[in-house]
């Protein structure tokens, strides 16, 4: 079957709505999906009327489920702990990381207003921020900052919201409300589990203390109710409605109906085309056979700007991650549901091909890793790290978590296990060969904390993420059976390409003008970090920025 992605305008459908004879509904902005971007964007737009459609039945999106940080270089939080960085310098790392694929004027707009995005949602919101200390990706760059530029909300009180809360998305990532920076004092992902207070968590959990992405979103709902922000949930937007080249309203489903809501501006805030497989196969870099992101994510609003002509750019890339999955586990409407694997820069761990060779740093920032499984080889024309495996021996399982199977736990049946690497690699279908040679030469190196191969452990970021415990944080040799192994996906905890804008989150024609009426921000648009990934927090921090610039300038035009 040939495969090719067919814009609406193709398939015989309107490219957008002309004005209906009356409207079923009527406000000054219209927001089209409520992650972190578009409730911004619903506050910095007051005092107009704003009404915010929703697809799924929850308010959060892919921030709800999301670790909740921001990178905002010169923030408050980040200038109380470790000082100011020169703003040339972040302008420098910021390009560096887009690979000059950003207008220049994006890259000074973002720096300019992060720490004023971060006051302005402290001060219309009770949210509060904390300097979370998680180092930039790019430790080993002169621009980078070992200090690092993230910062998240502090434990909020679900409460506040009463009943509304349960409008607010679960997380099925984040089984305890944990701030990053708990985790991070405890030593990492590896250390948190072994000494983490079970009763204090839970005891969090029942008086619905909230952490990471769903207390960002229910402090932005909150902040949104208090100034009268309509929301509809499970009205999913379809068509933009234009009166000639001016975007006046959107089209939504609600009940199988539609239903035609006038507006002075409309925001698209939808997300990333992270479910969407056509999307995906035509648009993006790689194979992304694991989106770690809800389902409802899928492209609505990059398709609502291109038939009104929107410009694109950056969609051959996402946040890439690395995710596994554990059979059973599901979304709400039976989508796989994908894990990311942080594992994977342990001590005693390493992540080979099927032909047992490694390929990666496996303890490097998960977004350049990932770019890893894209390598192709012409010979038999596909992806050479693809399929891919994490393998671990049994001193690893002794001590950390594989996915959700705990130290100590009964392997279940979905973990691969192996008395010997031969065994191990016939159950996964690896060559045996190769992976005796790859874990031999692994090994060696390990032993004296070395990797030459593909320098594992030797920046501040890596030794980050690995066990301060450990002799070496990330590396340790697999010597002591059994072995075991699951599967590695080329993952994605959302897409990064789409809608052209301005520095105002206007959504620019594909002559470069703006189309008047029409704005955006989120993974709906074309990301200033254009290919690469600056530190935790990259993803929100600026969708936060420019869903705050859409928002206010929809609002004037209101």
């Amino acid at each position: 079957m040939v495969n090719h992605y067919t814009p609406k305008a193709h398939t015989g459908r309107h490219m957008a709505e002309t004005i209906p004879d009356s409207w079923d509904r009527e406000t000054d902005v219209l927001v089209v999906g409520s992650g972190g971007a578009g409730l911004v964007a619903a506050l910095a737009a007051q005092p107009a009327d704003v009404l915010v459609l929703e697809k799924a039945p929850w308010i959060g999106g892919t921030t709800a489920v999301s670790g909740g940080g921001l990178w905002l270089p010169n923030s408050r939080p980040v200038i109380e702990a470790v000082g100011e960085q020169p703003t040339e310098q972040v302008r420098t790392y910021i390009r560096r990381c887009a690979g000059d694929r950003v207008d220049e004027k994006l890259i000074e707009t973002f720096v300019d207003l992060a720490p004023t995005v971060l006051d302005f949602i402290e001060s219309e919101t009770a949210l509060e921020f904390q300097f979370a200390g998680y180092p930039d990706y790019h430790t080993d760059w002169e621009e980078g900052s070992d200090d690092g530029n993230m910062v998240e909300p502090t434990l909020f009180d679900g409460r506040r919201l009463g009943e509304q809360l349960a409008d607010v998305r679960d997380d099925p990532h984040h089984t305890f409300p944990v701030p990053a920076s708990e985790i991070y004092e405890a030593g990492g992902h590896a250390k948190f589990a072994q000494v983490a207070n079970l009763e204090e968590l839970e005891r969090r959990a029942e008086a619905d203390q909230l952490a990471t992405g769903r207390a960002l979103i229910a402090g932005l709902y909150e902040g949104c109710l208090d100034v009268g922000v309509a929301f509809e949930t499970e009205a999913p937007a379809q068509e933009l409605v234009v009166d000639g080249d001016e975007v006046v309203g959107a089209v939504a489903t609600t009940d199988d109906e539609k239903m035609f809501v006038g507006a002075d501006a409309v925001v698209i805030a939808a997300g990333g085309m992270d479910w969407d497989e056509d999307m995906r196969e035509n648009f993006l870099r790689g194979p992304a056979t694991g989106p770690a992101t809800p389902p409802s994510v899928d492209g609505d609003g990059i398709k609502m700007g291109m038939d009104v002509g929107a410009a694109l750019g950056n969609t051959n890339e996402a946040w890439w991650f690395p995710t596994g999955h554990v059979p059973g586990q599901t979304w709400e409407d039976g989508s796989p549901l994908y894990s990311m694997i942080w594992g994977r820069t342990l001590p005693g761990s390493i992540i080979v091909n099927e032909a047992g060779e490694r390929f990666c740093n496996e303890a490097g920032n998960y977004h350049d890793l990932t770019k890893r499984f894209h390598t192709f080889d012409p010979r038999p024309y596909d992806y050479e790290n693809l399929p891919a495996y994490l393998i671990v021996d049994r001193a690893y399982r002794e001590q950390y978590s594989l996915l959700t199977v705990a130290p100590g736990e009964e392997t279940p049946d979905w973990v691969a296990m192996g008395d010997t690497l031969r065994e191990l690699a016939a159950e996964i279908g690896v060559d045996p060969d190769g992976l005796e040679v790859t874990v031999s030469a692994f090994n060696e190196h390990a032993k004296e904390g070395n990797d030459p191969a593909f320098g594992r452990g030797e920046t501040a970021y890596d030794r980050f993420v690995g066990d301060p415990d450990a002799d070496y944080p990330n590396l340790a040799p697999l010597e002591e059976p059994p072995f075991y192994a699951i599967e590695v996906h080329s993952g994605i905890i959302g897409t990064k390409g789409g809608l052209v804008t301005g520095t105002d989150g206007a959504v620019l024609g594909v002559d470069g003008e703006p189309i008047p009426g029409l704005y955006a921000a989120s993974n709906s648009t074309a990301h200033v970090m254009g290919m690469g990934y600056a530190g935790a927090g990259a993803t929100l921090g600026p969708n936060v920025v420019f869903g705050y610039q859409a928002g206010k300038h929809a609002g004037d035009r209101a």
